[in-house]
């Protein structure tokens, strides 16, 4: 019996394998944003930390972006989104420990939150420039 692909000609194994890194890391930091915002309301915050909460992420995602495209361009890009995916999930964890285990304070969850955004950053830019690179020329 033949087998058949669902995906198109274009989509090999490496572009297939960069949307599901690209689509987990975009669940995962756009779901701990979320994650963070009930966080902090639990802990009694107000509407104004949970925009403080989110700016913390926000604002490093802003600041690093050119930064990220940089060191994309001069590095493996496949070893900055492992690295910042690294950061993500470390910072993500280590939020979560925080919330899971007592009284997270503001000042911990913008922390926390503001390293996350840096990872986004990073794995960004270096996401981006790989595409070109996992669909053949000639596609």
């Amino acid at each position: 019996m033949p087998t058949t692909t669902r995906r198109p000609a274009w989509a090999g194994r490496n572009y297939s394998l960069l949307t599901a890194a690209a689509v987990v890391t975009n669940l995962g930091s756009h779901g701990a944003l979320v994650a963070a915002a009930f966080a902090v309301l639990e802990t009694g915050g107000d509407s104004g930390d949970v925009g403080l909460v989110a700016a913390a992420r926000t604002l490093p995602l802003v600041l690093f972006l050119l930064i990220g495209g940089a060191v994309a361009d001069r590095l493996p890009r496949h070893h900055v989104m492992v690295a910042a995916n690294a950061l993500n999930c470390l910072s993500q964890a280590a939020f979560a420990a925080l919330v899971l285990t007592g009284e997270p304070l503001l000042w911990q969850m913008m922390l926390l939150a503001a390293l996350g955004g840096t990872g986004q950053a990073f794995f960004g830019p270096a996401a981006e420039g790989m595409l070109m690179s996992s669909v053949d020329g000639e596609q």
